[in-house]
């Protein structure tokens, strides 16, 4: 189907792209997003306990994550949003999650003031 000339070039760009790919998205980044994937959903079934995370906050994530309250104001509400809504009732846990998501919005609120500055 392919004339060999054609199918190299093929071979060639797509090995390339899967080392950009690998550049822009290392496999280490993708271990840390799964051990911090309670964060994202806290209501996922069988949540296995991240190695960084100490049994008592283990014990609380469990907690909240069969309180079917927290679960509705954990789909209507930001993730930020709702991370720090529970840190009454959950401090240890709502703290270990805002220390990983912090840098985010951070870097938002860096780009936002700079947006701002340079359409001024």
């Amino acid at each position: 189907m392919f004339q060999d000339d054609v199918f190299e070039e093929l071979v060639q760009y797509l090995t390339s792209m899967r080392a950009f790919f690998g550049k822009y998205f290392p496999e280490e980044q993708n271990t840390k997003m799964k051990l911090n994937s309670w964060i994202h959903n806290p209501f996922l079934p069988n949540l296995q306990k991240p190695e960084s995370m100490s049994n008592e906050i283990y014990e609380s994530l469990l907690e909240m994550s069969s309180d079917t309250s927290m679960e509705s104001l954990f789909k209507t509400t930001p993730i930020n949003d709702f991370w720090c809504r529970i840190r009454d009732e959950y401090p240890m846990l709502g703290r270990m999650a805002l220390n990983i998501l912090l840098p985010f919005p951070t870097t938002y609120l860096c780009e936002t003031g700079f947006s701002t500055y340079a359409a001024t």
